[in-house]
């Protein structure tokens, strides 16, 4: 990592990826599908209704002389900015847009399926030609996992595979770039996002041949013949599915990915929004998807990748904020909110404690850019929105910049009714 510590219409797959036909009366979605936009209808722009307070005025003071942008909202409304409106690098706090984003697209009950397929029926035991597996974007795929797929194979009857078994490779591009990202630095934070990944992907040089590989062994561990190896190449439009697994829930996987900020995740989940939305499994594709989605929710925002390794992916704290007040509205609110580390977890293991807060950290090293966006429970009860967007320090400098503010807005009094669980 390079840190510290739409609303749109799917379209069809494109013409190289393979068109897979179920078994007869089965299923193969999300355990609860969702449309794109689930969220329902836009929800209103924040008013924005600044507030002369005490603790506005000891925010003033710790921002003073710093090149540090601040906003801070409440129950539909902006309390506090400064230098709050212009757009400024996210790093990490990307995050939270891909987060939304693929909350509101796939629904948070939604599994990435990985499949094996064929272009025949299994006859007599046997399986003529090839034994195709195709990824859809699970990023916690393992070999233990397909190994309960092989189980599942061999209990459909196969006991011989005249071909070879076959990782698919035109699910997702194979891209590993985005604008803004350092040559020779940025991919040393994530590896190759593939819709077909294995172990992370971590030291793979073919993931879906190793991937294939895996499924091989644990076919062959169980008595099943193949006469081929393990492949990788583009799978053939109109296969047969034969069995799957399913990723955990899309729920978890947020939740991993923003506690720990894990890169790889984020990655994998905007080119699965690239192939949802656009029909294309890019890294360009899941960005502009993003970018679509905040912009239907009335946020500009620059969107180069899903993890915020570029220092183009760009909006302003008024657009976090705004983004963090509708989030509280959303049908996916609970799953969201939870996946924000809190005090002594993930990315804040060592800040902040003793408050109720949530937030996503982000830190960018080279070209120095820190961030803290999320909740944080006022002395009043009311639970207040904020973003925390600095450029130009490290983290040295800018963590204790950005603790002090969220502390002031822990004591603050901050007239409202008292908010529920945040």
């Amino acid at each position: 990592m390079m840190l510290v510590a739409c609303t749109a219409v799917a379209h069809p797959p494109p013409s190289g990826h393979p068109t897979l036909v179920p078994p007869s009366g089965a299923a193969l979605g999300s355990s609860a599908a969702a449309s794109p936009g689930s969220a329902g209808p836009t929800p209103p722009r924040p008013r924005i209704l600044l507030t002369d307070a005490s603790w506005t005025r000891a925010i003033d003071g710790v921002v003073a002389g710093r090149d540090v942008a601040v906003a801070v909202g409440v129950r539909g409304r902006i309390i506090y900015l400064h230098r709050g409106r212009t757009p400024r690098v996210l790093a990490s706090n990307e995050k939270i847009l891909t987060s939304m984003t693929a909350l509101d697209v796939f629904g948070a009950r939604h599994r990435f399926p990985t499949v094996a397929a064929a272009d025949a029926r299994v006859r007599g035991g046997r399986l003529r030609g090839n034994l195709w597996l195709i990824g859809a974007g699970d990023p916690g795929l393992t070999a233990a996992r397909l190994a309960t797929l092989a189980a599942r194979l061999h209990a459909l009857g196969i006991r011989r595979i005249t071909g070879s078994i076959e990782g698919d490779t035109s699910a997702f591009d194979r891209g590993w770039w985005a604008p803004g990202w350092l040559a020779g630095i940025s991919r040393s934070y994530v590896t190759r996002p593939t819709a077909l990944a294995i172990d992370g992907n971590r030291g793979a040089g073919s993931p879906e041949r190793d991937a294939a590989s895996a499924l091989r062994a644990g076919l062959v561990a169980l008595g099943v013949r193949i006469r081929g190896g393990a492949l990788a190449g583009p799978a053939p439009e109109h296969l047969r599915r034969l069995a799957w697994i399913r990723s955990a829930p899309l729920a978890s996987l947020v939740h991993s990915q923003n506690h720990d900020s894990v890169n790889f995740i984020a990655e994998m989940l905007t080119k699965a929004l690239g192939a949802r939305v656009e029909g294309r499994g890019s890294t360009a594709a899941g960005a502009r998807a993003i970018r679509a989605w905040a912009r239907g929710w009335h946020v500009r925002a620059s969107v180069r990748d899903g993890s915020g390794l570029s220092d183009q992916d760009r909006t302003s704290p008024l657009g976090m904020v705004t983004l963090l007040l509708d989030a509280r509205r959303a049908p996916w609110r609970a799953v969201f909110v939870r996946s924000l580390p809190t005090p002594g977890q993930g990315t804040l293991t060592d800040r902040l404690v003793g408050l109720r807060v949530r937030a996503k950290t982000g830190t960018l090293f080279v070209r120095p850019a820190s961030a803290l966006s999320g909740y944080v429970r006022t002395a009043s009860g009311t639970i207040a929105a904020f973003s925390i967007l600095t450029a130009g320090y490290g983290s040295c400098e800018a963590e204790p910049i950005e603790d002090a503010i969220v502390r002031l807005l822990a004591g603050a009094r901050i007239p409202g009714a008292a908010d529920g669980p945040a």
